[in-house]
């Protein structure tokens, strides 16, 4: 019996639609490239000659203006006579300060590590070091990564203030919270907001979050029962982005610290990618990216469910995003009495 295939599935049916996958490595290290040699930050909007940026870059003229043609290829570079300037976008968002800038410099980290995926494949470990291991070997490294995933949490990361069950004034647990892009928000809309972080990000975050009223404490959420703060304590528990970064079973453990940190009736809301969420391949692809980085899994819809209830959790939904976003949000049984019981 023939294989029935995924709906919607895009299918590879010419030579030139393959070479169009094989050769996508070289647009990304056209900008990686860019960012690194502070090509995007050596740009203005008034043009600039090829020997110009050479000579102040410290670059082969011959060369630059090679890599230059191919920005302006790829829409990111102007060019105007002898002379390329940066466009609206990459004068706005591109450069070692600005916000994309930050993104491009993470993705070029990662690139070296998608390199090992063979590797992968052998011994069945991820090729990067651990995150608690790069926090002290790496520490520049590891508050660039942070700063980027702030960047991507707030062009497109959900507004968990606006959910329903969302109201001012309920005590709230952002696990691993990072730098505080979803703890400021849920503040400003109201809530009693507690970020809780291994102690390097969390004195980031103190510096990030000052005058938000955000309480900021610093744990190795694997030492504690309750992720950092007293059990039956907590409203709600925001849990972004960290179930991906673990297998299964470490996840269940993970969700078990925060159902003992809220009260009886209190909710969890997890934000994460499941491995079938499109559009086309990212959920596959991003369930890839995982095993090579962490060890961990893009988890499917099936199985995110699975671990929320092996934790003590009922009533999963998902909130109605758009895919990618993946936004579960479950119930500790029971009600406030049963604490005082």
């Amino acid at each position: 019996m023939a294989a029935v295939p995924i709906p919607h599935q895009a299918m590879i049916r010419t030579d030139w639609e393959l070479i169009d996958l094989l050769t996508g490595y070289q647009p990304a290290a056209v900008i990686t490239t860019a960012h690194r040699i502070g090509l995007f930050g050596a740009l203005r909007p008034t043009p600039r000659s090829g020997e110009e940026l050479a000579g102040e870059l410290d670059l082969d003229h011959s060369n630059l203006v090679a890599l230059l043609k191919a920005l302006v290829g790829l829409g990111l570079v102007e060019k105007t006579g002898t002379g390329y300037a940066a466009t609206p976008y990459t004068q706005k968002r591109l450069g070692s300060e600005r916000d994309m800038g930050l993104v491009v410099a993470k993705e070029a980290v990662f690139a070296s590590a998608w390199a090992r995926l063979g590797e992968v494949m052998v011994t069945g470990r991820p090729v990067m070091e651990t995150w608690s291991v790069m926090l002290e070997t790496h520490p520049e490294q590891a508050r660039a990564f942070l700063e980027a995933l702030d960047v991507l949490a707030r062009i497109g990361g959900p507004r968990v203030e606006e959910l329903d069950i969302f109201q001012p004034g309920l005590k709230v647990l952002d696990v691993g919270g990072g730098l505080g892009t979803y703890a400021r928000r849920m503040a400003q809309a109201g809530a009693a907001v507690t970020l809780v972080d291994y102690p390097k990000v969390a004195a980031w975050a103190e510096e990030e979050l000052s005058g938000s009223g955000v309480q900021v404490i610093g744990v190795d959420l694997f030492d504690h029962p309750s992720c950092g703060v007293a059990p039956d304590s907590m409203d709600l528990a925001l849990v972004s982005h960290l179930v991906h970064d673990l297998t299964e079973a470490r996840a269940v453990d993970l969700l078990g610290r925060v159902w003992r940190s809220l009260i009886p009736g209190g909710r969890v809301v997890v934000n994460d990618f499941a491995g079938e969420s499109g559009p086309g391949a990212f959920g596959p692809l991003f369930d890839l990216m995982m095993r090579v980085e962490t060890g961990g899994a893009a988890h499917s819809h099936k199985t995110l469910e699975s671990m929320l209830a092996h934790a003590g959790f009922v009533e999963p939904v998902r909130m109605p995003y758009e895919d990618p976003l993946t936004v579960y949000v479950a119930i500790r049984p029971g009600n406030s009495e049963d604490v005082a019981s």
